[in-house]
């Protein structure tokens, strides 16, 4: 085969949509429900096909997500034992594989009901810890239900980004409907795109705010589906410009 054909095959199959659908490299879980009943959590791809008892104890880190702020810390695990959060997750997946009552432990040690928590775990990233800015948006808070195509030019700290969202299908009128949410997030002249699943025009970007400590933004994403959620973070330190998978993704499901 000439050389030259064989470069171009080489360059589509990098640049072609299978190979920015590679599964998210993280893992994000939170408290919660975890039995396979209504609204359940699904177990994230990258500990699909681990049994609960092989989940790994370290690297965990805990991000308490505030009005203004995001509180990160380490997790720790005492040699092999395991922290309570990742306990209360895998009793309730053991249970549901067994066919058994699935009863969390009493204290799971998320912290009050009250609070927003979420786990994360990147053994390829380097996280921040302590406190982290969030940004606010003009509606006086870190949420935004964004416009579809709209492009959102804002600042963080002294990093310029802008984003827009947009939704995969429309009909002949314009309007969206089905599966598809696409978020293109720019910054020093790059673009990074991610084609999110279910409804672009049922997503909201719940906090943006320099996560793993590059100065960019990183997002935490939720969209709606057909009677389930999802929710995505994007990591700017494992994004390329182009097309990228969700950094961790997180599922749960209705009746």
């Amino acid at each position: 085969m000439p050389r030259a054909i064989v470069l171009l095959l080489s360059l589509l199959l990098t640049t072609s949509p299978q190979a920015a659908d590679r599964p998210e490299p993280g893992v994000m879980l939170r408290a919660g429900n975890w039995d396979g009943e209504i609204g359940t959590y699904t177990v994230p791809l990258p500990l699909e096909k681990l049994s609960p008892a092989r989940w790994p104890n370290d690297r965990w880190h805990r991000l308490v997500i505030g009005a203004d702020r995001i509180v990160a810390s380490e997790v720790s695990s005492a040699g092999r034992q395991r922290p309570r959060f990742l306990e209360s997750i895998a009793s309730q997946v053991i249970a549901r594989g067994a066919n058994a009552s699935a009863a969390a432990p009493a204290s799971d040690g998320s912290g009050p009901a009250t609070e927003d928590v979420v786990y994360l775990r990147f053994p390829g990233a380097r996280l921040r810890t302590g406190e982290i800015p969030l940004y606010r948006f003009k509606n006086g808070t870190a949420q935004l239900s964004p416009k579809l195509d709209y492009r959102y030019a804002l600042q963080l700290g002294d990093q310029a980004f802008a984003f827009t969202v947009s939704n995969g299908l429309k009909g002949r009128s314009g309007a969206p409907y089905g599966e598809g949410a696409r978020y293109a997030i720019e910054y020093d002249g790059q673009t990074y795109e991610y084609n999110l699943p279910e409804y672009g025009w049922d997503s909201r970007v719940s906090a943006i705010a320099d996560i793993d400590g590059d100065g960019k933004p990183d997002f935490l994403i939720s969209v709606g589906g057909n009677n389930s959620g999802h929710e995505y973070l994007l990591l700017s330190s494992l994004a390329r410009p182009g097309r990228n998978p969700p950094s961790a993704a997180l599922h749960s499901v209705g009746c």
